[in-house]
């Protein structure tokens, strides 16, 4: 079967026998790069598709020592904007899954050595798979609203807290350069939340969209001991053009994490 990644982290089957290799998210872009990328609506590279990359996925091994517990999650009534889009788990079917293993409870492992074009908006996508252990990540999909839009929740695990600590401030280092233009096309990015061990950012492009590119992107991180997690919303919804309380938000995700 010919699969091709319709979201972030996403397969979908549309049946035809060919090599599949992942890639993940909008822009080709070269690894490492500073560039914003937060569409997130992917393609992959195989032989009957346009390439814009020609990354490939090696499934690892899953730790089961790393995986976080089904308290470190988000509930789908606590991912944000929930009043507008009414967020269910996507638990994956017969013609789309989300990327990696399936572990239960909407959970996917997602080994180190799958390689995508992007995860997060800012940095390149090694910043949340940078570890022997790989990282696990779990999809919602809206009920009501704009149902194009998208929300997904990741935890990466280090082997150590020294390891995790390096990795949050790649990412914080990553997202204090990201530049503020896609092409041509302006993007405001604003902090709007801060602790030492947490941060959240609003990518907005005033509505407009540059290729794959979603107008409005909500992204939340936590650093806590050996794991980062990360949660992101993002679209075309006018409701993602405000701001919800995010020192809630990353208040709610510590919150999982320290259960």
């Amino acid at each position: 079967m010919r699969r091709i990644i319709n979201g972030k982290g996403m397969l979908v089957s549309i049946g035809v026998l060919v090599t599949v290799s992942a890639a993940a998210c909008t822009a080709s872009k070269a690894p490492g790069s500073a560039e914003p990328d937060n569409g997130h609506t992917a393609t992959a590279t195989v032989a009957a598709s346009p390439a814009t990359a020609t990354p490939s996925v090696t499934p690892g091994a899953a730790s089961a020592s790393s995986a976080p517990p089904a308290s470190a999650w988000l509930a789908a009534s606590e991912i944000p904007f929930g009043a507008t889009y009414s967020w269910s788990l996507d638990t994956g079917n017969a013609n789309s899954a989300p990327i990696g293993t399936a572990e239960g409870n909407g959970v996917y492992y997602v080994s180190p050595d799958t390689v995508f074009q992007a995860i997060t908006s800012c940095g390149s996508p090694s910043l949340l798979l940078s570890t022997p252990l790989g990282a696990r990540q779990r999809l919602f999909e809206p009920t009501s609203g704009a149902l194009r839009d998208q929300a997904g929740q990741w935890i990466s695990s280090y082997p150590d807290a020294t390891a995790a600590q390096a990795a949050w401030h790649r990412l914080q280092a990553a997202y204090a350069a990201c530049p503020a233009q896609s092409g041509n096309l302006p993007i405001t990015l604003t902090e709007t939340a801060q602790t030492p061990d947490a941060m959240a950012w609003f990518h907005s492009t005033n509505g407009k969209r540059f290729g794959d590119i979603a107008p409005y992107a909500h992204e939340y991180f936590v650093l806590h001991e050996t794991q980062i997690a990360y949660l992101y919303v993002e679209g075309a919804g006018p409701a993602l053009a405000t701001t919800p309380n995010d020192a809630q938000v990353l208040a709610a995700i510590t919150r999982h994490l320290n259960a």
